[in-house]
């Protein structure tokens, strides 16, 4: 990761299990702390943070079955072009 610093590589290797509370306090205090003064690493961390937040209070949508069987055969029908 060059032309970042040291620490907003941490901050980037480590944001997912920074936001789903899988660190330690102190490892989350140092995160934080860095964000707190770093203008690359902030709006990374809300931005993510925002759209986690999202994801987990969306509700789950069950699609019709001729949707789902539209979507299946894109896919396949995808990685067949990229097999070829």
């Amino acid at each position: 990761m060059s032309g970042i610093s040291q620490d907003c590589a941490v901050v980037l290797e480590n944001i997912s299990a920074f936001l789903d509370g899988e660190l330690s306090a102190t490892d989350c205090a140092a995160i934080e702390a860095h964000c707190a003064s770093c203008e690359r690493c902030a709006p990374v961390v809300e931005g993510l943070r925002r759209t986690v937040g999202l994801c987990r209070s969306a509700r789950a949508v069950t699609l019709p079955d001729a949707v789902r069987q539209r979507a299946r055969d894109s896919i396949r029908r995808l990685l067949d072009e990229r097999e070829h």
